[in-house]
């Protein structure tokens, strides 16, 4: 046996084994959720449960996703905002670091529009504008789409509430140094008044202040790497399978 020292003027057998290392295509896809939260955007504080809370649906039901949460019976949130009276459109990026093909785009997004001051007219959360951009040596739209969300018309101060939850089941590849843009627009319905449009990062599905699971406004893709990719992993100093022995 190779792994078995010889004695003294024996010779040395090569091994007969052979080995080669495989990629199995069912090891390889992944469920990668990014969390949509932003750096130096204006806050607002919110209470859940005197908020009205809406929901997309799927096919007229309750659609299940894989989404990170977590559970809390906490009642307060933040709305993070571009500023009173501002309409929200925020970009997000994403720089994948190998060649891969992503076969699903599922986006769950808490978005929220809160009337601080009202003084007439209505207010509606209205709708969601998401477009996916790759940028390369061009700008290549890879998807586009507008939400409308199930709120209800609001005419006094208070907090409206609805979670975009959409499943893109489109496959496109993403490459290292071509980065996946993500642009989040609400385009909301405004009365004469004071208004803060926005998303909440972290925010339940149910509003009740008792303990409940709270999911993350996320973007999640399901990813295959590319096969080319495996191919610097398994052949980094390796010699061919013929030379081993």
């Amino acid at each position: 046996m190779p792994h078995i020292k010889p004695a003294v003027g024996q010779v040395t057998t090569p091994s007969q084994i052979k080995v080669l290392p495989t990629y199995n295509t069912g090891d390889y896809g992944k469920d990668i959720p990014l969390h949509f939260t932003m750096v130096g955007a204006t806050e607002q504080a919110i209470t859940f449960s005197t908020s009205a809370l809406t929901r997309s649906l799927d096919e007229s039901g309750q659609p299940l996703d894989h989404l990170p949460h977590v559970y809390s019976d906490v009642d307060d949130g933040l709305l993070l905002h571009e500023g009173n009276n501002t309409a929200y459109d925020t970009t997000f990026t994403f720089n994948s670091d190998m060649p891969a093909t992503i076969y699903k785009t599922s986006f769950a997004i808490c978005a929220g529009l809160n009337v601080s001051a009202r003084t007439s007219g209505t207010w509606n959360l209205g709708s969601m504008t998401i477009t996916v951009t790759e940028e390369g040596s061009t700008t290549r739209t890879i998807y586009t789409n507008t939400f409308a969300s199930t709120a209800g018309d609001r005419t006094s101060t208070g907090t409206d509430l609805h979670w975009y939850v959409v499943d893109v089941v489109q496959p496109y590849e993403v490459f290292p140094n071509q980065p996946i843009k993500i642009r989040i627009q609400l385009n909301v319905t405004s009365g004469s008044g004071t208004r803060q449009e926005g998303i909440v990062t972290v925010a339940p599905f149910v509003k009740t202040a008792v303990m409940k699971s709270f999911a993350e406004s996320c973007v999640v893709f399901h990813a295959h790497a590319s096969i080319a990719h495996a191919d610097d992993v398994f052949r980094f100093n390796m010699k061919r399978v013929d030379q081993l022995g």
